[in-house]
């Protein structure tokens, strides 16, 4: 199987706190990787710097057999501007709070990048758009702006604005954690769709009964660790860390 992305020994530090200590992992081709932990575990920074929105203090980064940075003396090491740039474009990243642009419409939002990033003319850009609205259901909203919209409907348009890129694996930041019970099921049935499509992604969430379901593999991040790592079946069902059966155990109570 071919490994998608391999992180080896991350490690960041915020002034004088460590955020983040030897965090390694891969993700292959056409799998879901989730990650779960505790608010402040690192799991966001950990999204943050893989899609070059951070700097990595030391580690080594390669996704789709390229490297963005290495360690080097105990130091990350970044392949320079025009490598950064063309892996950038191979990684998308839905944020938790949808961040789309208030002041265009939906058609823009998702046209905007791809016109600006690929260079793609204005009707190739708005023919994807509506591909991928129609995919989400949204065909309907191509010209409405964000505050007419429902939490969901946003997150699915922030959905459609990163595949419009074309990235080779996404990722996902709570992208439920803005949303009620009601709209959290759509997003998750979006992204249970794009996983057997075999789209490769990562999946920062709280929702245990979907990680569970959807992942190929899953990790449980404490205190800038990684305190466990397995299958889901038995991160889940058979935690062998007393850390990680707490921490399951609190939403099997809630």
């Amino acid at each position: 199987m071919e490994t998608m992305l391999r992180l080896e020994g991350l490690r960041k530090n915020f002034g004088e706190n460590e955020i983040l200590r030897d965090i390694s992992f891969t993700i292959e081709k056409g799998n879901v990787l989730s990650i779960i932990g505790p608010s402040g575990s690192g799991k966001s920074t950990t999204l943050r710097i893989i899609t070059q929105l951070e700097k990595a203090d030391d580690g080594t980064l390669e996704i789709g057999g390229r490297t963005l940075f290495r360690s080097v003396d105990g130091k990350s090491v970044y392949s320079g501007t025009k490598e950064e740039r063309e892996i950038g474009l191979k990684t998308g990243l839905v944020f938790q709070s949808f961040n789309l642009f208030p002041h265009f419409t939906v058609m823009r939002n998702i046209t905007e990048a791809q016109r600006a990033v690929l260079k793609r003319g204005k009707e190739e850009a708005e023919e994807k758009a509506m591909q991928l609205l129609r995919k989400m259901g949204l065909e309907d909203k191509a010209k409405a702006y964000p505050y007419q919209l429902s939490g969901g409907q946003q997150q699915r348009v922030s959905i459609a604005r990163a595949l419009a890129l074309d990235p080779e694996i996404l990722f996902f930041d709570e992208p439920t954690s803005a949303l009620d019970p009601e709209l959290t099921r759509e997003i998750l049935k979006v992204i249970r769709g794009l996983a057997e499509e075999k789209m490769t992604m990562a999946v920062v969430t709280h929702e245990m009964n979907f990680a569970r379901a959807i992942s190929d593999y899953a990790i449980f991040m404490d205190g800038g660790v990684i305190v466990e790592e397995g299958a889901p079946e038995e991160l889940f069902l058979d935690p062998k860390m007393q850390r990680t059966r707490d921490f399951i155990a609190s939403f099997d109570e809630a």
